[in-house]
């Protein structure tokens, strides 16, 4: 789907098929959070990057078979997005670059299906994605790797949790 921004140039817009791919993947890996691993002493290894190359096919394909994969946060939610089509960088970079990268905003309100959130300040902290949105109470659904495993947690149960500060980055023009 195409739509005019500043200027009038065209941009693409994340369109609901994607979201739905987005929240569909996000509940598909929570079958198989036993063997989702998270880098040891929070140091990527190589084994996260051939996690981030496999396609969506080859991961489900491997989990079936009984293999983990490895992320960390930063890589577990592009890899989320690029499987439905909506991370157009070749690599995942980290919550940083994530900050630099997507227009941040912070009314929770507002924010759609694969979302990025990023808790804590500066470079951030952790980083998780939004399954459910809670455009009333600004309270989302959240699917968080930050250790090993999937946490299925509500926004404001992950907020305390982790160091201050809570942001949200658009993927609405990815």
């Amino acid at each position: 789907m195409l739509a005019y921004g500043r200027g009038g140039d065209r941009v693409a817009v994340a369109t609901r098929a994607q979201r739905a791919h987005v929240a569909a993947v996000l509940e598909e890996l929570a079958r198989y959070r036993g063997l989702l691993r998270y880098p040891p002493g929070d140091q990527r290894t190589g084994r996260d990057n051939v996690t981030w190359h496999l396609t969506e096919h080859e991961a489900f394909a491997a989990l079936a078979a009984g293999d983990p994969l490895q992320w960390d946060c930063s890589e577990f939610c592009p890899w989320v997005l690029k499987c439905a089509g909506l991370w157009r960088w070749s690599s995942p970079g980290y919550t940083g670059s994530h900050l630099e990268l997507l227009p941040v905003y912070t009314d929770a309100r507002a924010a759609g299906i694969g979302a990025l959130v990023v808790f804590g300040g500066g470079t951030g902290h952790h980083e998780a994605i939004v399954h459910t949105p809670d455009p009333h109470g600004g309270n989302p659904l959240l699917y968080s790797h930050g250790r090993p495993g999937l946490d299925v947690i509500r926004l404001h149960d992950e907020a305390a949790r982790q160091p201050p500060g809570v942001r949200l980055l658009s993927i609405a023009h990815l």
